[in-house]
């Protein structure tokens, strides 16, 4: 698995947003996707908070 395929945080990784979408909770991950900053490497799920992705990065600006 390449680096950005890995989860940075795997103890985290039951909240974190690809999870909660695989397991179809919408109204949870519209609530942190609201004003996006960063930006999954692995799932390309933009977020509020880095703490909720496996592997985040700064939006670039703009977007």
């Amino acid at each position: 698995m390449g680096d950005r395929e890995k989860c940075e945080n795997p103890e985290r990784h039951k909240v974190h947003l690809c999870k909660l979408r695989k397991d179809g909770k919408d109204e949870e991950l519209e609530r942190y996707r609201e004003k996006p900053i960063v930006i999954c490497n692995k799932c390309k799920i933009q977020a509020n908070d880095p703490r909720t992705l496996c592997n985040p990065r700064a939006l670039k600006a703009g977007k």
